[in-house]
């Protein structure tokens, strides 16, 4: 039940190191106006219903737009068995490039 922490600035680039996949746990009309690319949306509520159905064989980066949120849903996810790696700082801090989404 332990995960590790890193800086959002870091996201693609330890995603590509790891084969990760990228998670955004925010709501699905937050990651349509914005969100980092290769990222899938997995709200946070469905987190906490246990309504995962991401491969345990490969890592998850979850962040959402300030850190916190992404913090529980780390917590969660590990608790569930997966690898996982934490942003600090949310979406709201990273500089990289963005894109929209389909809802």
């Amino acid at each position: 039940m332990t995960f590790e922490n890193i800086n959002i600035r870091n996201i693609l680039t330890t995603a590509m190191n790891n084969n990760a996949i990228i998670v955004d746990v925010r709501t699905p009309e937050r990651f349509y106006k914005k969100h980092i690319p290769m990222s899938v949306n997995l709200p946070l509520e469905k987190i906490n219903a246990n309504q995962v159905n991401l491969p345990k064989s490969r890592t998850l980066i979850v962040y959402c737009d300030t850190g916190g949120s992404s913090m529980q849903a780390a917590r969660k996810l590990s608790e569930m068995g997966y690898t996982v790696i934490n942003c600090i700082g949310g979406i709201r801090t990273y500089t990289g490039s963005t894109t929209k989404g389909i809802l």
